[in-house]
Protein backbone atom coordinates (compact mmCIF):
# COMPACT_ATOMS: atom_id res chain seq x y z
CA UNK A 1 0.00 0.00 0.00
CA UNK A 2 1.48 3.43 -0.83
CA UNK A 3 0.63 6.54 1.08
CA UNK A 4 0.71 9.72 0.11
CA UNK A 5 1.35 12.44 2.15
CA UNK A 6 1.61 16.31 1.26
CA UNK A 7 2.80 19.15 3.10
CA UNK A 8 0.19 21.21 4.84
CA UNK A 9 -0.40 24.57 2.32
CA UNK A 10 0.41 27.92 4.22
CA UNK A 11 -2.54 29.88 3.35
CA UNK A 12 -1.01 34.18 3.54
CA UNK A 13 -2.25 36.08 6.30
CA UNK A 14 -2.89 39.27 3.97
CA UNK A 15 -5.30 39.47 0.95
CA UNK A 16 -3.65 40.21 -2.65
CA UNK A 17 -5.27 43.62 -2.54
CA UNK A 18 -3.18 44.53 0.46
CA UNK A 19 -0.05 43.02 -0.55
CA UNK A 20 -0.82 45.05 -3.55
CA UNK A 21 -1.38 48.10 -1.55
CA UNK A 22 1.90 47.78 0.40
CA UNK A 23 4.07 47.27 -3.32
CA UNK A 24 2.41 50.37 -5.07
CA UNK A 25 2.07 52.67 -1.95
CA UNK A 26 5.32 51.73 0.39
CA UNK A 27 7.75 49.59 -2.63
CA UNK A 28 7.36 46.99 -0.10
CA UNK A 29 7.06 43.11 -0.70
CA UNK A 30 6.03 41.65 2.68
CA UNK A 31 8.24 39.03 4.33
CA UNK A 32 6.37 38.08 7.58
CA UNK A 33 2.85 38.77 6.57
CA UNK A 34 1.91 38.73 10.30
CA UNK A 35 3.87 41.58 11.24
CA UNK A 36 1.82 43.56 8.26
CA UNK A 37 -1.47 41.58 10.20
CA UNK A 38 -0.62 43.16 13.34
CA UNK A 39 0.25 46.77 12.40
CA UNK A 40 -3.51 47.41 10.50
CA UNK A 41 -5.49 45.31 13.59
CA UNK A 42 -6.46 48.27 15.95
CA UNK A 43 -7.13 47.33 19.61
CA UNK A 44 -10.89 47.59 19.26
CA UNK A 45 -11.25 44.59 16.93
CA UNK A 46 -8.76 42.32 18.99
CA UNK A 47 -11.47 42.78 21.99
CA UNK A 48 -14.42 41.67 19.52
CA UNK A 49 -12.71 38.93 17.60
CA UNK A 50 -10.10 37.48 20.25
CA UNK A 51 -7.53 38.24 18.30
CA UNK A 52 -3.75 37.73 19.40
CA UNK A 53 -2.53 41.01 17.17
CA UNK A 54 -2.73 44.94 18.21
CA UNK A 55 -0.67 47.33 16.35
CA UNK A 56 0.15 49.63 19.61
CA UNK A 57 3.92 47.90 20.24
CA UNK A 58 4.66 48.51 16.47
CA UNK A 59 2.80 51.83 16.56
CA UNK A 60 5.26 52.81 19.39
CA UNK A 61 8.27 51.63 16.88
CA UNK A 62 7.14 53.11 13.95
CA UNK A 63 6.41 56.57 15.53
CA UNK A 64 10.06 57.11 16.92
CA UNK A 65 11.57 55.71 13.28
CA UNK A 66 9.43 57.92 11.24
CA UNK A 67 10.46 60.89 13.22
CA UNK A 68 14.34 59.91 12.54
CA UNK A 69 13.61 58.79 9.14
CA UNK A 70 12.43 62.11 7.96
CA UNK A 71 15.96 63.77 10.79
CA UNK A 72 18.03 62.03 8.12
CA UNK A 73 16.27 63.35 4.91
CA UNK A 74 15.95 66.63 6.07
CA UNK A 75 19.34 66.81 7.35
CA UNK A 76 20.45 65.43 3.61
CA UNK A 77 18.20 67.92 1.67
CA UNK A 78 18.66 71.36 3.52
CA UNK A 79 22.70 70.87 4.57
CA UNK A 80 23.04 75.34 5.08
CA UNK A 81 19.40 74.96 7.53
CA UNK A 82 20.08 75.30 11.11
CA UNK A 83 18.93 72.82 13.75
CA UNK A 84 15.84 75.28 15.07
CA UNK A 85 14.26 75.33 11.36
CA UNK A 86 14.84 71.51 10.95
CA UNK A 87 13.09 70.72 13.90
CA UNK A 88 9.91 72.97 12.78
CA UNK A 89 10.07 71.60 9.35
CA UNK A 90 10.10 67.89 10.93
CA UNK A 91 7.54 68.43 13.26
CA UNK A 92 5.43 69.91 10.83
CA UNK A 93 5.58 66.48 8.50
CA UNK A 94 5.41 63.87 11.15
CA UNK A 95 2.14 65.43 13.71
CA UNK A 96 -0.24 63.36 13.82
CA UNK A 97 -2.76 65.65 10.83
CA UNK A 98 -0.24 64.83 8.81
CA UNK A 99 0.42 61.61 8.76
CA UNK A 100 -3.93 60.98 9.13
CA UNK A 101 -3.71 62.94 5.91
CA UNK A 102 -0.96 60.84 4.15
CA UNK A 103 -2.82 57.59 5.30
CA UNK A 104 -6.40 58.70 4.05
CA UNK A 105 -4.50 60.19 0.72
CA UNK A 106 -3.21 56.93 0.01
CA UNK A 107 -6.32 54.61 1.23
CA UNK A 108 -4.90 52.83 4.19
CA UNK A 109 -8.50 53.38 6.00
CA UNK A 110 -9.71 50.89 3.33
CA UNK A 111 -7.44 48.21 5.37
CA UNK A 112 -7.58 48.85 8.64
CA UNK A 113 -8.66 45.92 10.84
CA UNK A 114 -11.37 47.80 13.88
CA UNK A 115 -14.69 47.64 15.73
CA UNK A 116 -16.71 50.11 13.29
CA UNK A 117 -18.92 51.83 16.11
CA UNK A 118 -20.02 55.49 17.30
CA UNK A 119 -16.18 55.81 18.22
CA UNK A 120 -14.60 57.93 15.64
CA UNK A 121 -10.94 57.05 16.71
CA UNK A 122 -9.67 60.12 15.56
CA UNK A 123 -6.08 59.42 14.95
CA UNK A 124 -6.93 56.06 13.51
CA UNK A 125 -5.53 56.20 10.02
CA UNK A 126 -1.99 58.38 11.46
CA UNK A 127 -1.17 55.51 13.69
CA UNK A 128 -2.01 52.83 11.90
CA UNK A 129 0.58 54.38 9.18
CA UNK A 130 3.21 54.67 12.09
CA UNK A 131 2.64 51.17 13.05
CA UNK A 132 3.21 49.88 9.34
CA UNK A 133 6.48 51.89 9.35
CA UNK A 134 7.15 49.81 12.55
CA UNK A 135 6.56 46.54 10.58
CA UNK A 136 8.15 47.54 7.26
CA UNK A 137 11.05 48.26 10.05
CA UNK A 138 11.54 44.94 11.28
CA UNK A 139 10.96 43.44 7.94
CA UNK A 140 13.10 44.70 6.17
CA UNK A 141 15.76 46.36 8.14
CA UNK A 142 16.06 50.17 8.32
CA UNK A 143 17.77 51.06 4.89
CA UNK A 144 14.75 49.81 3.05
CA UNK A 145 12.70 51.04 5.57
CA UNK A 146 14.50 54.55 5.10
CA UNK A 147 14.51 53.95 0.80
CA UNK A 148 10.94 53.17 0.91
CA UNK A 149 9.78 56.66 3.56
CA UNK A 150 12.14 58.35 1.20
CA UNK A 151 10.88 56.99 -2.41
CA UNK A 152 7.35 56.61 -1.24
CA UNK A 153 6.31 59.00 0.94
CA UNK A 154 8.34 62.06 1.50
CA UNK A 155 9.22 62.58 -2.41
CA UNK A 156 5.38 61.90 -3.79
CA UNK A 157 2.98 62.48 -1.24
CA UNK A 158 4.48 65.17 0.73
CA UNK A 159 4.69 69.46 -0.56
CA UNK A 160 7.71 70.39 1.60
CA UNK A 161 7.59 73.52 -0.45
CA UNK A 162 3.87 74.20 0.81
CA UNK A 163 4.87 73.20 4.45
CA UNK A 164 8.14 75.55 4.41
CA UNK A 165 5.96 78.37 3.14
CA UNK A 166 3.55 77.71 5.66
CA UNK A 167 6.31 77.07 8.37
CA UNK A 168 7.58 81.03 7.52
CA UNK A 169 7.51 83.43 10.42
CA UNK A 170 6.09 86.03 8.87
CA UNK A 171 6.22 88.78 12.05
CA UNK A 172 10.07 87.87 12.52
CA UNK A 173 10.62 88.82 9.14
CA UNK A 174 8.96 91.78 9.09
CA UNK A 175 10.19 93.05 11.97
CA UNK A 176 13.79 92.60 10.73
CA UNK A 177 13.05 94.30 7.71
CA UNK A 178 11.22 97.26 8.81
CA UNK A 179 14.50 97.22 11.68
CA UNK A 180 17.15 97.61 8.89
CA UNK A 181 14.35 100.41 7.92
CA UNK A 182 14.98 101.70 11.41
CA UNK A 183 11.02 102.16 11.24
CA UNK A 184 8.76 101.17 13.79
CA UNK A 185 5.46 99.20 13.09
CA UNK A 186 2.82 98.42 15.63
CA UNK A 187 -0.25 95.69 15.40
CA UNK A 188 -3.97 96.08 16.56
CA UNK A 189 -5.42 93.31 16.98
CA UNK A 190 -9.14 92.95 17.81
CA UNK A 191 -11.39 90.06 18.79
CA UNK A 192 -14.16 89.01 16.53
CA UNK A 193 -17.11 87.06 17.91
CA UNK A 194 -19.31 84.80 15.50
CA UNK A 195 -17.72 84.57 12.39
CA UNK A 196 -19.29 82.05 10.83
CA UNK A 197 -20.07 80.82 14.02
CA UNK A 198 -16.45 80.78 15.16
CA UNK A 199 -14.46 83.25 17.05
CA UNK A 200 -11.57 85.04 15.05
CA UNK A 201 -9.01 87.75 15.49
CA UNK A 202 -8.26 90.77 12.85
CA UNK A 203 -5.04 92.09 12.96
CA UNK A 204 -4.37 95.49 11.52
CA UNK A 205 -0.30 96.60 10.90
CA UNK A 206 0.86 100.34 11.21
CA UNK A 207 3.52 101.94 10.35
CA UNK A 208 4.10 105.95 10.88
CA UNK A 209 0.30 105.62 11.67
CA UNK A 210 -0.60 104.31 8.52
CA UNK A 211 -2.21 101.32 8.00
CA UNK A 212 -0.32 98.81 5.68
CA UNK A 213 -1.65 95.36 5.64
CA UNK A 214 -4.56 93.74 7.53
CA UNK A 215 -4.89 89.85 7.76
CA UNK A 216 -7.20 87.46 10.23
CA UNK A 217 -7.01 84.47 11.41
CA UNK A 218 -8.03 81.87 14.57
CA UNK A 219 -5.77 83.25 17.40
CA UNK A 220 -4.53 86.67 17.79
CA UNK A 221 -1.15 85.22 16.39
CA UNK A 222 -2.60 83.74 13.38
CA UNK A 223 -3.97 87.21 12.69
CA UNK A 224 -0.59 89.00 12.92
CA UNK A 225 0.99 86.33 11.04
CA UNK A 226 -1.57 86.60 8.48
CA UNK A 227 -1.22 90.36 8.67
CA UNK A 228 2.92 90.23 8.27
CA UNK A 229 2.20 88.05 5.35
CA UNK A 230 -0.03 90.68 3.55
CA UNK A 231 2.88 93.17 4.15
CA UNK A 232 5.48 91.42 2.93
CA UNK A 233 3.81 89.93 -0.50
CA UNK A 234 3.47 94.09 -0.99
CA UNK A 235 6.10 94.82 -0.73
Amino acid sequence: MISFFFKKKTLPLLNEDFIFFLKKKFGVHPVNQKLYLEAITHSSYKNIENSQYDNERLEFLGDAFISLAVANYLFKVYPDKNEGYLTQLRAKIVSRESLNKIGEDIGLQNFILYQKSSNNYKSLVGNTFEALYGAILMDIGMEKAQKSIEEFILKSQINIDQIKEENRDYKSELLMLFQKKRTAIVFKTIKIDHVHQEVKFSSEVFSNGKSIGKGIGSSKKAAEQDACRVVLSAT
